[in-house]
C-alpha cells in the first residue's frame, strides 16, 4: 500500500473535521486511538454519498457490515483545533469483503493513512455473505462520479407504499404526527416524488397539490428525508422536482407550510416566509411562498 504518495484528488469523498480538546493527550497531540474515530466519522459520510446510509441501506438488504481488520500509519502529529481533511474510498470488493483505503491531511501535510477491511454479514444466519450487486453498483457509480440516486413521479396509486417508507417512521415515529392525520385527501390527487437509492431504497419523497388551488398555484408538502440521509441533498433533489413540475403545469406561485426547523432550506431554495408562526400537529409551522420573477 503506497499510502504515503496519496492526494485528495484520489478520494471521492473527503469529510473536514475539527481536533477537539478530549481528543488530545498529555503529550499534547492527537491520541492514536481517535484516528479510528476520524475514519468511523468519515465512513458514515462516504456510505451517505454513496447511496448507502448506514444502517438503512444495509438492514434493507438483510445484511450488515463488520470490521474485520485495521491498518494505520502515522506521519505527522495532529493538535487541538486543527482542520483535518480525511478522504475515503472503495479500494476493492471481493466475495464478501469490502476494503476501504483512507487518508488523512492537516492542511497540505499528511497525518495518517490506513486501511479498513469490513465483512458483508446476512443477518439471518450472522454468516459471511456476497456483497450485494446494488452495493457493488452504487459504489462504482460514486467512484466514477455518477448518479447515486434515482427520482421517479408519479400518482399516490403508484408509489404509496414507497412513500410512506419515509413518511411513517419520519412523521409518525420520529416527530409523532397521529398515524389517522398522516395520509389524507390531497394524497390521491397529488402528484408524488420519490428519491431511490440505485438498489431501490426509498430514501426521500414529497407531493405537490395544484387541485383545488387558484389558477397559477400549488401547493408543495409531506416533504421527507430519512434520519441517516439528511444534509446530502436528497430533500433539495425532491423540492427541486416538484417545483419544476409545478412550473410545468403553468404554477407561478408556490405555498409551503415549512417547519420552522426546516426553515434555511426554504430559504436557501428562494422561498419566503408569508405569514407568523403556527402550530401544526403539534409542531411548529411557518407559512412560506415561491414567486417567479414575473408573478
Amino acid at each position: 500500500m503506497s499510502s504515503s504518495t496519496f492526494t485528495r484528488d484520489q478520494f471521492p469523498l473527503v469529510h473536514r473535521l475539527r481536533v477537539r480538546w478530549a481528543e488530545v493527550d498529555a503529550q499534547q497531540v492527537v491520541f492514536n486511538g481517535h484516528y479510528l474515530t476520524y475514519l468511523d466519522v468519515a465512513i458514515s459520510e462516504y456510505w451517505r454519498a454513496t447511496g448507502l446510509p448506514y444502517p438503512d441501506a444495509w438492514s434493507a438488504l438483510g445484511g450488515d457490515i463488520y470490521a474485520r481488520g485495521h491498518q494505520l500509519a502515522y506521519h505527522a502529529p495532529a493538535r487541538l483545533d486543527d482542520w483535518l481533511d480525511v478522504g475515503v474510498r472503495t479500494a476493492r470488493i471481493g466475495n464478501s469483503s469490502i476494503t476501504v483505503e483512507w487518508a488523512l491531511w492537516n492542511d497540505h501535510r499528511l497525518v495518517t493513512t490506513g486501511e479498513a477491511v469490513y465483512v458483508h454479514v446476512d443477518l439471518a444466519t450472522g454468516r459471511p455473505a456476497s456483497v450485494p450487486a446494488s452495493v457493488r453498483e452504487q459504489i462504482a457509480a460514486h467512484a466514477a462520479g455518477a448518479a447515486v440516486t434515482r427520482l421517479s413521479l408519479g400518482d399516490w396509486a403508484t408509489w404509496q407504499s414507497d412513500a410512506m417508507r419515509v413518511r411513517e417512521p419520519v412523521f409518525v415515529v420520529e416527530q409523532q404526527v397521529p398515524a389517522s392525520e398522516e395520509i389524507d385527501d390531497d394524497d390521491p390527487l397529488a402528484l408524488h416524488a420519490v428519491l431511490h437509492n440505485i438498489g431501490g431504497l426509498p430514501l426521500a419523497t414529497g407531493r405537490l397539490i395544484t387541485a383545488g388551488q387558484p389558477p397559477g398555484e400549488a401547493r408543495i408538502g409531506r416533504l421527507a428525508v430519512i434520519k441517516a440521509m439528511r444534509g446530502s441533498g436528497a430533500g433539495r433533489q425532491v423540492l427541486r422536482a416538484l417545483m419544476q413540475a409545478a412550473r410545468a403545469e403553468g404554477a407561478h406561485t408556490v405555498h409551503v407550510h415549512a417547519q420552522t426547523s426546516a426553515l434555511p432550506f426554504y430559504l436557501a431554495e428562494g422561498f419566503e416566509v408569508s405569514g407568523t408562526p403556527f402550530d401544526e400537529v403539534g409542531i411548529p409551522h411557518v407559512a412560506m411562498v415561491w414567486r417567479t420573477p414575473s408573478a
